[in-house]
């Protein structure tokens, strides 16, 4: 530990602190974790309020922090979580919180840490200073280098790729990685041209000049970072001497969605084993699913962690009741204990959102071929009689359907079952995660159209319209790196603009906004003459050019039963009976959020999930002969016993996001007599059948 931080947070901070913000912080384990000086690893399950924990210790930090030139680090694995926490240090009513925003201090993704503190230092000391990491901008650029006559070989057998998205996706995998051999390329698809081994070391060697001529232009791939931190790293110990010295006490959230490659190369920079430094990681390993994204390998060192081996684990939850708490446990990789943190009153407000003030009764809908596309019609019905009008009509109630598997239907493979058989208007390509707006018009539509599920999701998006705006524009920090979304406010709140953007984007966001051609003119002048752009550069007006976007048609949905209860609306959204709205997901997408209800409905992945892990439903698994962490780690649609970790992890994920109602839905045929159905509905399950059974 560090000896100067022993101590610095007393149980009377901590009492302070809880009754100041209104915060539950102070049984046992929480107390522990705010006054540990050591390193250590934390798992908290889902609705624990992990994000409120990092952040209350950081206040308490900030209030007494001891050095003026060394800081608190604060990494995560993504911008959402760094935002939240930075959100939470903003409004924390400790005013020193605000002190861990700016130097010495930092909070930002590990992404962003290592740019700043390694691989970008590590660049410009090798002479090269104009330095872009941006994978679109390396694809743009790739592309355009491909048209020279040196790589006309490579380009044409590129071209057995397919699609330029193929192309695209192919160089956007394009880096070095270190290996036991040394530098290599990863090359992560073949053409059949390459099938030849002569021709394979061809395109390598032209895929190595393609990289060379990226490189001397300061061009790289995000994932190109780590390579070269690495090497900065292993070349020269003032790198890691310098953080070490720079950060007495570093957090990771996010820990369980940390990759191999990214948690290695935090060994690598920081001190985990010694008294110099202090490491403390937060996460989950049950909700690791996103294992093997881009090809990546998980991390090891914690995902890899026994429940008795990890320091403190938080189980109990603020989200759900202990009901819904013992339909999720099972489906814990770790098998922690989950149960509820909510007090007698907070149950009694819950039952309050019930329409008649009972308890949520879980359900399980069975299904058969004729009565699929009814289910997620059905699956509204019962949310609509379960919960207060009321409540059902207000913009935070949030209901979402998903999946696991949601990529476009193959209409010649009769097998497949994905999330666009319960509803074919879905496209997984809409997801909101991977929305990529041309325009800052088109951001503004898309904004409108999405409002009503989640309000912080349209202003976020307006925000990064701005940023991208700034960028194209050229214009940002001091030091020429272009503004974040925190940078940027900091630097309106100097110029005394940051409320006029604010109420830009609020009368951006109005639903009676009229955007013809005149009113946008209108608009974009205001936001010129905001940030100071009386002669933007062309790719500026570009992003600020008016043109129609045609709306789409609000198709009726086409189910059996009441035909106007359901309307198709854009972007994978539903309006049943214009009164709540209905999200279409996949699992993956909904990872971190909450909602008031929410349906699983069956996919197959070489089998189908809900089906292998019906064992789990019936209360037969996990056993002491069977336990989790022993299942097989993916699916196979030939082995005879079908649960398996990726399956679990899903479902825990997916099942752990509702507040209140917790529903699934399965072909009827997985279900092979009554006596299951009695078995299901003993362990607590609401058996409904959307037809008769056939057998």
């Amino acid at each position: 530990m560090v000896s100067q931080l022993e101590g610095i947070i007393s149980q009377d901070d901590i009492t302070a602190l809880s009754a100041g913000e209104k915060l539950s912080l102070e049984d046992e384990d929480r107390v522990a974790i705010l006054q540990s000086t050591q390193t250590i690893d934390v798992q908290a399950c889902p609705g624990s309020g992990k994000t409120t924990l990092i952040a209350a210790k950081l206040v308490l930090l900030a209030n007494k922090w001891p050095y003026a030139d060394r800081g608190v680090c604060v990494l995560s694995h993504t911008n959402v979580a760094k935002d939240e926490i930075i959100e939470r240090l903003e409004r924390s009513s400790t005013l020193e919180a605000r002190r861990l925003l700016s130097y010495p201090h930092f909070i930002g993704t590990i992404q962003e840490f290592v740019n700043r503190y390694i691989a970008l230092p590590f660049l410009r000391s090798n002479s090269l200073n104009e330095i872009t990491v941006d994978n679109d901008e390396f694809s743009r650029v790739a592309f355009k280098v491909l048209e020279r006559g040196q790589f006309a070989w490579l380009r044409a057998t590129l071209n057995g790729l397919g699609s330029d998205e193929a192309k695209d996706t192919f160089l956007r995998q394009l880096f070095f990685y270190h290996s036991d051999s040394g530098l290599e390329l990863n090359i992560s698809s073949r053409p059949r041209a390459w099938a030849k081994s002569d021709n394979f070391e061809r395109a390598s060697r032209s895929l190595k000049q393609l990289k060379s001529v990226l490189d001397g232009y300061g061009i790289f791939l995000f994932r190109d970072m780590y390579t070269h931190a690495q090497t900065a790293l292993s070349t020269n110990s003032a790198f890691r001497a310098t953080l070490i010295k720079r950060f007495p006490i570093v957090f990771i959230d996010e820990m369980q969605d940390t990759q191999k490659f990214q948690d290695e190369l935090l060994h690598l920079a920081f001190a985990f084993n010694s008294d110099g430094q202090i490491i403390q990681r937060f996460g989950d390993p049950d909700q690791a699913i996103f294992h093997g994204i881009d090809s990546e390998e998980p991390n090891e060192s914690y995902n890899g962690k026994a429940r008795d081996i990890i320091d403190y684990v938080i189980d109990r939850s603020f989200r759900f009741d202990d009901g819904l708490a013992q339909r999720i446990a099972p489906f814990s990789f770790n098998q922690i204990d989950l149960s509820t943190n909510l007090s007698a009153g907070d149950l009694d407000v819950r039952r309050g959102v019930h329409a008649r003030g009972n308890a949520f009764l879980h359900s399980l809908f069975l299904f058969n071929d004729d009565t699929r596309s009814d289910v997620i019609r059905r699956f509204c019905e019962l949310v609509a009689t379960e919960f207060k009008g009321d409540y059902q009509s207000s913009d935070k109630f949030c209901v979402k359907v998903v999946g696991g598997v949601g990529n476009e239907i193959d209409s010649n493979d009769v097998s497949q079952l994905k999330i666009g058989h319960y509803w074919p208007a879905y496209d997984k390509k809409k997801a909101k995660r991977s929305f990529r707006p041309a325009t800052l018009i088109e951001a503004i539509k898309y904004a409108h159209e999405t409002k009503n599920a989640e309000n912080a999701d349209s202003y976020k998006l307006l925000i990064d319209g701005v940023l991208t705006l700034l960028k194209l524009a050229g214009s940002g920090e001091e030091n020429g790196k272009p503004f974040t979304a925190t940078s940027l406010r900091r630097h309106l709140e100097q110029v005394g603009k940051w409320q006029e953007l604010r109420k830009l984007i609020e009368i951006l966001l109005r639903p009676d906004l009229y955007l013809n051609e005149e009113n946008w003119r209108n608009l974009t002048d205001v936001i010129k003459n905001l940030f100071g752009l009386n002669s933007p550069p062309e790719e500026a007006t570009q992003w600020l050019r008016y043109h129609e976007i045609p709306e789409q048609a609000q198709n009726r949905a086409d189910t059996t039963g009441d035909q106007s209860v359901l309307e198709t609306l854009t972007d994978n959204m539903l309006s049943y009976n214009g009164v709540f709205y209905v999200g279409l997901s996949t699992i993956h997408g909904v990872k971190g959020e909450t909602h008031d209800a929410t349906l699983i409905v069956e996919t197959k992945h070489h089998c189908f999930d809900i089906d292998a892990m019906i064992p789990f439903l019936l209360g037969e698994l996990p056993s002491a002969e069977k336990p989790n962490r022993n299942l097989p780690p993916k699916p196979h649609h030939s082995r005879a016993f079908k649960p398996n970790q990726r399956f679990l992890r899903q479902f825990y994920v997916a099942m752990s996001r509702p507040r209140h109602l917790l529903c699934l839905a399965l072909h009827e045929s997985r279900i092979e007599n009554e006596a299951l159905v009695q078995k299901l509905r003993d362990n607590g399950w609401d058996v409904r059948r959307l037809a008769a059974s056939r057998h």
